[in-house]
């Protein structure tokens, strides 16, 4: 049919392979099926799922949801970082630029990565990365790429976890 029910190890799974069934799912029974398993690297990556993008649907979720909405990422917040993002990205096109007049080879997606890394540095610790180099933002995001991305057998058999 349309909908099955299987089990990945411990993990509770539902196959729906109708438009008409996944509109039930989704928009009718939504709340239901809003939360999302926690995994390992959720749990690592989030505090126990305490963040937003890892956190389990519920009050607490909701009221960390308007917290970001209503004050991090306002439009006047974000618009307050304007001259910020525009003096970076200006620095960043001149140094190419400058690399271009000199001829030399650039790995213009490390340039973009540096710049964005900047950015973030200056908007969230208020300092650049090399005024403050107690923070490896870069390291962090890789990290958590990489572990949200890994296939983990112990989030479906949870005996294989570490005690």
């Amino acid at each position: 049919g349309p909908i099955m029910s299987l089990r990945l190890g411990h993990v509770p799974t539902i196959v729906v392979s109708s438009a008409k069934a996944a509109e039930l799912f989704l928009k009718e029974h939504d709340a239901v099926f809003a939360t999302r398993p926690i995994t390992q690297a959720s749990a690592y990556l989030s505090y126990g799922g305490k963040g937003v993008a890892f956190g389990q649907y519920g009050e607490y979720w909701r009221r960390m949801r308007k917290m970001c909405t209503l004050h991090l990422l306002t439009l006047a917040k974000v618009t307050s970082f304007e001259g910020l993002r525009r003096a970076e990205v200006e620095a960043a096109v001149q140094g190419l630029v400058d690399a271009a007049a000199a001829r030399e080879v650039v790995d213009v997606g490390e340039r973009v990565g540096e710049l964005i890394e900047e950015i973030v540095f200056k908007m969230v610790i208020g300092k650049g990365k090399e005024e403050d180099k107690r923070y490896d933002l870069k390291g962090v995001v890789e990290e958590a790429v990489i572990l949200a991305g890994a296939f983990n057998l112990a989030d479906f058999v949870p005996y294989l976890a570490p005690l």
